[in-house]
């Protein structure tokens, strides 16, 4: 087994010297070159933009579009304040676009979000370490917490502030194309109404019930996630987030994350690649840590109060096909989700940006052909798509080596808070994933691994001075 550690180790790198020789899969950006609706005005009631879907990837694409001087409209099925079950952690690159949106100042001042400070992990093996990152990463912290009720809600606001049209209640049925026209005909659920847009933007989910219908998106979502809100006051938790891994559950994993007032979210991750482990096992395994993983218990406490359980899926590792003609698909209906940590809100709200971006250079160029919309799929790609491979890669990897996240979480802790950053920024995708590769985690992580296997080889157990914990 440790030979083929190694070996699969040794694939690895390789593959990881290949892809930055090679470029890394990323290509010089096309562009968007004029087509036939240059300069050619939209009717009165038509919109340059119809976007399904007001959550994080929807209303970014909405506000950067309206900004831009796009006519936007904003369709969401329920009426704000809504509810999204996830593990509410917004990392640093959302941080970044919500300060851009003169958002974030306002979740802080009204106490809606809570910045993480101290955070860490647990490993399969029962080492651990909790550090802070405010003094290596500066005034942008490394993630925030902050429930969906108040997060989407803001960022659809802030939409509609700059412009966006915004209309809530408004399921959507369906949505036709008009090719001689060049119009998408949108139709809602149990209602007469209908919307006009020169551009469909899809961006209703995991789920995705739209882009499923229109045969783009194929398959269910493979991965989902639990959600329990613990009531602050009731648990022992003191650090401001913790990753569980537990051995059984691998790839996937349990998170706490803190809240204002000391309110956590319980969350567990089932993310594909354990044969033993399904979708259908998400209720078990949110029980099951809470009363038999003794990490998980012992933050918890025995005096935690607990939310009955909810569930999300996880459209995992990026849509094949997200776009077509006068159309494309953003977000979690993208499957905008990095499959080795389940993190898709910076992914969405990045994405979004980058939607808008590109459909603002398709408006002033008037191409919305299916080549010319093709370049934002390119475009989402380049930018953090590729990464979901090599997550793929390394969920393969530590699903069938555990021992390497026990000596990732033994480089941690014996090279401190510095260390931590690094790992905290590859793991929230702040940098690719590929990066673990580098040597200045290589030599350090394969250190710790020869370290870990002498130890056990002569029955030796953790070292106590490698887990420093809060």
């Amino acid at each position: 087994m440790i030979d083929y550690a190694f070996f699969t180790l040794a694939a690895l790198v390789v593959a990881y010297w290949a892809y930055t020789r090679l470029g890394g899969g990323s290509k010089p950006s096309r562009q968007v070159v004029a087509g036939p609706y240059k300069n050619k005005p939209l009717p009165e009631d038509v919109y340059d933009v119809a976007i399904v879907g007001a959550g994080p990837a929807g209303a970014t694409t909405a506000y950067y579009l309206t900004k831009g001087g796009s006519k936007t409209l904003l369709l969401e099925k329920k009426e704000f304040p809504r509810d999204k079950h996830c593990g509410d952690a917004v990392c640093k690159t959302a941080i970044e676009i919500l300060i851009d949106m003169n958002i974030y100042d306002k979740l802080i001042k009204e106490n809606k979000a809570h910045v993480a400070d101290s955070g860490g992990l647990v490993s399969p093996g029962g080492l651990s370490y909790i550090g802070r990152s405010h003094e290596e990463l500066g005034a942008i912290p490394a993630a925030i917490a902050v429930k969906r009720t108040h997060l989407d809600e803001a960022i659809a606001r802030r939409a509609q502030e700059v412009g966006a049209d915004l209309k809530e209640n408004s399921s959507v049925k369906g949505a036709t194309f008009d090719e001689k026209e060049g119009l998408w005909t949108v139709t809602l659920d149990d209602s007469d109404v209908t919307y006009k847009a020169r551009v469909l933007v899809c961006a209703d989910g995991a789920p995705s019930r739209l882009a499923m219908d229109m045969g783009i998106v194929k398959g269910n979502p493979t991965g989902s996630c639990s959600r329990a809100f613990v009531e602050g006051g009731t648990h022992n938790l003191k650090a401001d987030g913790v990753v569980f891994y537990n051995p059984g559950l691998l790839p996937g994993y349990a998170a706490l994350f803190k809240h204002p007032n000391d309110e956590l979210n319980y969350c567990c991750y089932i993310i594909p690649g354990n044969p033993k482990v399904t979708n259908a096992d998400l209720s078990h395994w949110h029980e099951y840590l809470i009363t038999q993983d003794a990490n998980v218990s012992r933050a918890l406490g025995k005096n935690a109060k607990l939310e009955r359980m909810k569930g999300g899926s996880l459209r995992l590792g990026g849509e094949p096909v997200t776009s077509g003609q006068h159309l494309i698909i953003v977000g979690d209906a993208a499957g905008m989700i990095d499959p080795l940590t389940g993190e898709g809100i910076h992914h969405a709200m990045d994405g979004g940006r980058i939607a808008a971006q590109f459909l603002l250079e398709a408006k002033r160029q008037g191409n919305y052909s299916a080549d010319a919309m093709s370049i934002y799929h390119e475009r989402w790609m380049a930018t953090f798509g590729f990464d979901f491979q090599w997550s793929m890669r390394i969920c393969q990897f530590l699903y069938r080596f555990p021992i390497f996240i026990d000596a990732a979480t033994a480089a941690v802790a014996r090279k401190g808070d510095k260390f931590m950053a690094r790992w905290a920024e590859v793991m929230t995708g702040r940098v690719p994933k590929s990066a673990l590769f580098r040597p200045e985690f290589m030599i350090v992580i394969g250190f710790e691994f020869l370290v870990l296997l002498f130890n056990r080889a002569l029955g030796r157990g953790v070292n106590p001075k490698l887990q420093k914990t809060d």
